[in-house]
């Protein structure tokens, strides 16, 4: 009978002991991956659901998410601690039209449990841009135009162009709109007779976005400096004359129009006088400004001149010589 009792009770320690060995290894902890909601082109509300948090809060839940099925490489979102109970995170910046995987996690104490891995796609973004093809008016004066349909109402942080002498881009520059409106452009300056390749760009929530537009080739001109004609002086008095030009600016930025005037043929510097009165502009036109304070009876000399830019620089053309007498004194 002793033997018996005894016996019993080894077997009782026994599975205490065991059941306690088992305990080290059960889960105490059980998560669960819920359906996704709020899904968008870039974003979206993922859900998980803490089934048993062993009586007490969790150090950290949250989510894995990837584009690859077996969540490698995957991006993490976390939530903070919690009790049991439903969860959910929101992420941003996802890429349209595109397959992720995710699954929610929980860790308590030693414990982790992940759920199910579940899918979704995100919609296609409804958000377009356009590159128009450049104007090139001179290679020192290139328009970049774009345009865009922003139909997600995204923030739309920047807008540009970027550009190259290679299709693919490599050695590129960028140029950015003074305006994020639509359609926006841009003016640069290129180097003449060269291919180039250009396409618009957006920038969109927090630059998580960058969308461009269909590349376009153009090709620059060669350069042509402003050509400018000095016409007939008119209204000659004894001590006036109204001295005329005409320009045409071939794209080229002008900065100044106007005359020299001098009694010598070569324009010595103390006899030549200058005035600058004619304006500015691109636009092939006429312009006239009155020379003043002449002497009676003297033959001067003139020549219409222009002032632009070229690769930074400053630069003068002129037009012929001419010449007119004023009028004796009366």
């Amino acid at each position: 009978m002793k033997r018996s009792i005894v016996f019993c009770s080894l077997i009782a320690v026994m599975a205490l002991v065991i059941l306690s060995g088992c305990d080290r290894f059960m889960k105490v902890v059980s998560v669960k991956t819920l359906q996704y909601s709020n899904l968008g082109a870039t974003s979206v509300t993922l859900k998980g659901q803490i089934v048993s948090d062993a009586g007490s809060e969790l150090d950290e839940r949250g989510f894995f998410y990837s584009t690859s099925k077996n969540l490698a490489n995957h991006e993490e979102v976390k939530c903070g601690p919690g009790r049991k109970g439903d969860f959910q995170a929101s992420i941003s910046g996802l890429l349209p039209n595109t397959k992720y995987y995710y699954q929610a996690y929980a860790k308590g104490d030693d414990d982790l449990d992940v759920g199910d891995i579940m899918e979704f796609v995100t919609f296609d973004l409804e958000i377009t841009v356009e590159t128009m093809q450049p104007e090139v008016a001179s290679p020192e004066n290139v328009t970049f135009k774009g345009s865009y349909v922003n139909n997600e109402n995204f923030d739309i942080e920047k807008v540009g162009f970027q550009y190259s002498r290679f299709g693919d881009y490599s050695n590129s520059s960028i140029i950015y709109s003074t305006s994020t409106a639509s359609p926006f452009s841009a003016v640069v300056s290129l180097a003449p007779s060269t291919t180039y390749y250009c396409r618009a760009f957006i920038q969109a929530q927090d630059s998580t976005i960058v969308l461009y537009g269909e590349s376009k080739a153009f090709a620059t001109t060669e350069f042509e400096a402003p050509v400018v004609t000095t016409l007939e002086a008119e209204n000659v008095t004894s001590t006036s004359a109204r001295l005329k030009a005409q320009i045409t600016a071939n794209g080229n930025n002008i900065n100044n129009k106007g005359f020299y005037w001098s009694t010598t043929s070569d324009f010595t510097p103390a006899t030549t006088n200058q005035d600058w009165s004619g304006g500015a502009g691109s636009a092939a036109s006429a312009y006239e400004i009155p020379a003043n304070n002449l002497t009676p009876s003297t033959t001067y000399y003139y020549k219409a001149c222009v002032q632009y830019t070229k690769a930074g620089v400053d630069q003068e053309v002129y037009g012929e010589v001419r010449s007119f007498t004023t009028a004796a004194a009366k």
